[in-house]
């Protein structure tokens, strides 16, 4: 029997780390990001690990061969408010 997966369970968030202090959510956009990175990982070679905004309306994904993609360290669980 297959798990059953929350919704929360599939959220990666990308943070900027060299800001200090509390961030809030709750703004969202629309984009055909979600499709890039289905895109991307769907062949199984590549895991999107980080994504780059750089003051323009263009993203960089950063990818990560699968093989190779496990975290050095236990990442820490982030709680987001709804």
């Amino acid at each position: 029997m297959e798990k059953e997966t929350k919704q929360e369970d599939k959220i990666r968030a990308f943070i900027d780390l060299n800001i200090k202090g509390e961030a809030n959510g709750g703004v969202f956009i629309e984009s055909n990001l979600k499709d890039k990175i289905d895109e991307l990982e769907s062949t199984g070679e590549v895991v999107v690990v980080g994504v780059v905004y750089d003051e323009t309306y263009n993203l960089e994904i950063i990818t990560q061969p699968i093989q190779v993609a496990t975290p050095a360290i236990e990442m820490p669980v982030i709680e987001v408010e709804k």
